[in-house]
């Protein structure tokens, strides 16, 4: 289950399906078993007040790991919209579930289509450049807490 601006926990997995089933699964596994399809998410409302953030981007948190903190949550930019050059501590990773995006890192410009993967390495560079015929949606994972840190042009 997503709900907007939570993340998905064990109490709200409990909620939702028998405790017994879910307790014997974070005993097993450390975690509790998640299958999502992204297209049912639970979309946040758009955004357009932060700098440097397109307008309109929404976002889909799932999960925390909670040994690094680092969040995964899916991303929809709007099509045509821009994400201003930034980096972040830690390594970011992208999957590319539908649309296209130039993603411009340390200099270098790539092309990501639908089922692209992307390593963005901590304190690298980078901006998002949406094409404008659709949005994109991208599954995101950090290895550690989400922090951005804008580069003046």
């Amino acid at each position: 289950m997503i709900r907007t601006g939570v993340y998905v926990s064990a109490a709200a997995l409990a909620a939702a399906l028998p405790s017994a089933a879910v307790a014997q699964e974070e005993v097993r596994h450390g975690t509790t078993p998640l299958v999502l399809q992204w297209e049912a998410a639970d979309w946040g409302p758009p955004s357009s007040t932060r700098p440097g953030f397109p307008a309109g981007i929404r976002n889909a948190p799932i999960a925390t790991d909670p040994a690094t903190g680092g969040p995964t949550y899916l991303a929809r930019f709007p099509a045509g919209s821009e994400f201003a050059m930034h980096w972040h501590t830690y390594t970011e990773t992208v999957v590319v579930l539908e649309g296209t995006v130039d993603i411009v890192m340390d200099g270098t410009r790539h092309t990501a289509t639908a089922g692209s993967y992307v390593i963005i390495p901590g304190k690298a560079h980078h901006a998002w450049y949406v094409h404008a015929d659709a949005d994109v949606v991208l599954l995101a994972r950090r290895d550690g807490p989400a922090d951005f840190h804008f580069v003046d042009p």
